[in-house]
């Protein structure tokens, strides 16, 4: 069951998946990028089934793409994933999807969008 995020302004989604090369090279560095942001403060949390946020929080989800929950599978189809990995900023106005391992650059991005997600 997925966490509830209607009082978030922004969410980071990763679609990404076991033995896929790509995404094995990309979620520890993607993941690294986030930890050096919450340790300076930045309101990062890595989700986990069941975790709770905290007003103001950022929540980052790293989702298995092959797996077999409903739920997330609706999630993956309204947001037209395709390939793995995919992360996706989303806020109340916009979705961003970017397709594949991104570099150190685009991913300080992305996570910089989200914290002026308004």
């Amino acid at each position: 069951m997925m966490a509830d995020l209607r009082h978030t302004r922004a969410v980071i989604v990763v679609f990404a998946m076991h033995g896929c090369g790509p995404c094995e090279e990309y979620l520890p560095r993607f993941t690294k990028h986030v930890e050096r942001l919450k340790r300076l403060q930045y309101p990062f949390v890595i989700m986990r089934p069941g975790g709770q946020l905290e007003p103001g929080q950022i929540p980052v989800m790293i989702y298995n793409a092959a797996a077999e929950d409903t739920e997330l599978q609706t999630l993956a189809d309204r947001l037209g994933i395709n390939a793995t990995p995919t992360t996706a900023l989303l806020t109340r106005r916009d979705t961003i999807k970017l397709e594949g391992a991104l570099d150190d650059a685009q991913i300080d991005q992305l996570l910089y969008a989200a914290t002026q997600a308004r």
